[in-house]
């Protein structure tokens, strides 16, 4: 009986004295900061596009599909041949007469938290023609903490005077965090896909 309980005991001091072991998996915080600009993802090859001679006729059925989608249009640059629209929040599930999400992911994402899409329709002239591509930019809002305070306990969160010092980690080193912004999540491949069938279907 007493072989056993030292055995155990040698047994639990050996595991204690391990320590923690390093994780061989991802770690939340490995992200490349340049995934947080939207030209990283801007620039990645485009997957679909449309053709045509007719550079106006491109030009209005590129902003017509855009519309209908119920995009409003932000810019519209034909000399460097870019139309941009209004960021757009998504639809959610409660709201079915809406058609740019494709996917029911999309739909459930867009219902657990707030995504915008941005529409960037790119001319470009090729030969005796021109060639049309839709990217579409998904973005994800963020919004800082806020202390919920009442009435028996305001005291708790207001501001101190004299020897007493208040602020966070952030405002120490001198960074200040809007209460609310947008960060470029990916693409919507799905999207550009059905932009580009809608412009098919109606230049036919």
């Amino acid at each position: 009986m007493k072989r056993c309980l030292t055995a155990i005991l040698l047994l639990t001091a050996s595991l204690g004295c391990q320590g923690p072991q390093p994780s061989k998996g991802p770690m939340a915080t490995d992200v490349d900061p340049a995934q947080g600009q939207p030209d990283y993802w801007l620039k990645q090859q485009p997957t679909v596009s449309v053709s045509g001679r007719d550079f106006d006729k491109l030009w209005n059925s590129a902003e017509h599909v855009s519309e209908s989608l119920l995009f409003s249009i932000d810019r519209r640059d034909r000399r460097n041949g870019l139309m941009t629209t209004q960021p757009n929040v998504s639809a959610q599930w409660f709201e079915p007469w809406r058609r740019e999400l494709q996917t029911g992911d999309d739909v459930l994402n867009s219902s657990a938290a707030a995504y915008r899409r941005i529409i960037y329709w790119q001319f470009e002239q090729q030969g005796g023609g021109y060639t049309v591509t839709p990217r579409v930019l998904v973005q994800r809002q963020s919004l800082s903490e806020r202390r919920v305070t009442g009435v028996l306990n305001r005291g708790y969160f207001q501001r101190s005077t004299g020897d007493h010092y208040y602020g966070t980690k952030e405002t120490d080193e001198g960074i200040v965090l809007p209460q609310s912004y947008w960060y470029p999540v990916g693409r919507d491949f799905a999207l550009e896909k059905k932009l580009t069938e809608l412009m098919r279907d109606q230049l036919q």
